[in-house]
């Protein structure tokens, strides 16, 4: 068995490649060897194109078989059929290429003839040392390098400027479809992993190596089933010791169970054991692809929240009525409530508050109130110790509310130490709006029930440490 360190440097090397060979790279537009190929061209590595009919790819000579190309190789990106994938691989092995991403389906979830095929694949890494990504994997993204083997849209360039979170998928289209949505707002990807059949490399790894590295700090995961079950809760424990780890289990139902099984041919364990496994070991769930990435924004964005109490801050009083009805709304993930605000907190929110206004939480400036009284408001909250989080119910629609607010904002959270979360609505123009809060250190939703649920992430996350403290 290879040692820890081996293990991390051979991923290493899949997610920031010296040297990437693509099989079945070719001229023809719409070709999956073709869109990967010129995605790569982008990437910081070394391009080799492998295919027996053409001369040239895209100005780069193209070798006819494995090989034939020159030097090492780090990654093998595999873009053929089924069939012939295999037999790259085996190819590929005997090159002593470290990483092979396979992207073709036809294996286990197509029945015997591909459980056939899906067993040869098996014995490679044992019979060459050569890890797999695979089989029907998308590949991986890697932002920060532009190593990207995605042939699907996928938000790249939404994504381009990176940020920490892993983000671990079973399923590419539920991985790719959840992050193009959540990159309209701003989403700080660290990398994009599509597991696909995880015949080698499976969660367990990129857990454990994920966990390690310094660049990420948070891992969100999307899985259909668990491979080394035992082992994957032992180092989840661990690695939630030192950032969120927030995961999707698929199959929940009889009939979704079922799904999986025809997905991915294999058997979804009992909910109920993954959901109490899940809390023991330190891992937040989720239960679809929104919740997914919206609880691993906020963790890797937010500190965690050291309480449940809850303040508010709004100019629309009817909002903020029914932010406080969804906060003291008991939910199984962490119960809530409204802090009550301090004298001094009340007197220094009155200080610049119109006179009609409630001091009280929550907070209502009314549509009276101007960048500077809401400012006022926030600090007085974040310096309040009764307050643990605070929810800014932020609307552009007010004459004296100028766009000037979000960096007024910005500067009054920043080093407060407190977790603030944005609530805003625009019409149209939401997105934009929530764009701009992320690029300014801020995370914001266009509902109210996804901004107080990313405060129960919070608090989750915060009795998630403090249980961890208490075990050896």
């Amino acid at each position: 068995m290879s040692a820890p360190e081996d293990d991390f440097n051979r991923i290493d090397k899949l997610l920031n490649p010296e040297a990437v060979a693509v099989v079945g790279a070719s001229n023809t537009k719409g070709k999956v060897g073709n869109i990967i190929f010129e995605g790569l061209r982008r990437s910081k590595a070394r391009l080799y194109a492998v295919n027996p009919h053409e001369e040239v790819i895209s100005g780069h000579k193209s070798y006819a078989q494995i090989e034939d190309l020159p030097g090492r190789v780090d990654v093998a990106v595999i873009t053929v059929r089924a069939e012939q994938a295999v037999d790259i691989a085996e190819q590929c092995g005997r090159k002593a290429i470290d990483n092979l991403i396979i992207v073709a389906g036809g294996f286990s979830e197509a029945g015997e003839p591909g459980k056939v095929l899906e067993a040869r694949l098996k014995a490679i890494p044992a019979g060459y040392g050569s890890r797999i990504l695979g089989p029907n994997s998308l590949g991986v993204f890697v932002p920060e390098n532009s190593f990207d083997t995605i042939f699907v849209e996928h938000g790249d360039r939404a994504l381009s400027e990176g940020g920490g979170i892993a983000f671990i998928s079973q399923s590419g289209s539920v991985g790719v479809e959840a992050l193009g949505l959540a990159s309209n707002t701003g989403f700080p990807l660290r990398a994009f992993i599509g597991l696909g059949n995880k015949i080698d490399l499976g969660e367990l790894d990129f857990l454990t190596y994920f966990g390690a590295d310094h660049k990420t700090d948070c891992i969100a995961l999307y899985v259909e089933n668990v491979e080394q079950g035992r082992r994957f809760l032992e180092e989840a424990r661990q690695v939630s010791r030192r950032k969120p780890v927030i995961a999707l289990k698929a199959g929940r139902t009889p009939t979704g169970a079922s799904a999986v099984s025809s997905h991915t041919g294999k058997l979804a364990g009992s909910d109920r054991v993954v959901s109490g496994a899940f809390r023991q070991y330190g891992i937040q769930r989720a239960f679809d692809d929104e919740e997914l990435c919206d609880a691993a924004k906020t963790l890797s964005y937010l500190p965690p929240a050291t309480g449940n109490r809850v303040a508010v801050i709004t100019g629309a009083g009817g909002f903020g009525v029914m932010c406080a009805d969804y906060i003291e709304t008991d939910h199984p993930r962490a119960r809530l409530r409204m802090a009550e605000l301090s004298d001094r907190t009340l007197a220094r929110i009155r200080e610049k508050a119109p006179p009609f206004a409630s001091c009280h939480n929550p907070v209502d400036l009314t549509a009276a109130m101007t960048n500077e009284m809401f400012v006022h408001a926030l600090r007085a909250l974040l310096r309040d110790d009764e307050v643990d989080v605070v929810i800014c119910i932020t609307f552009f629609a007010p004459h004296a509310i100028t766009d000037t607010l979000i960096d007024l904002m910005a500067r009054a959270i920043r080093n407060s130490g407190k977790p603030v979360i944005v609530f805003t609505e625009y019409g149209p123009f939401t997105d934009t709006y929530l764009k701009e809060f992320y690029k300014k250190g801020m995370i914001g939703f266009p509902s109210l029930t996804r901004t107080v649920r990313a405060a129960r992430f919070l608090v989750e996350r915060g009795r998630i440490l403090t249980a961890l403290k208490g075990q050896s």
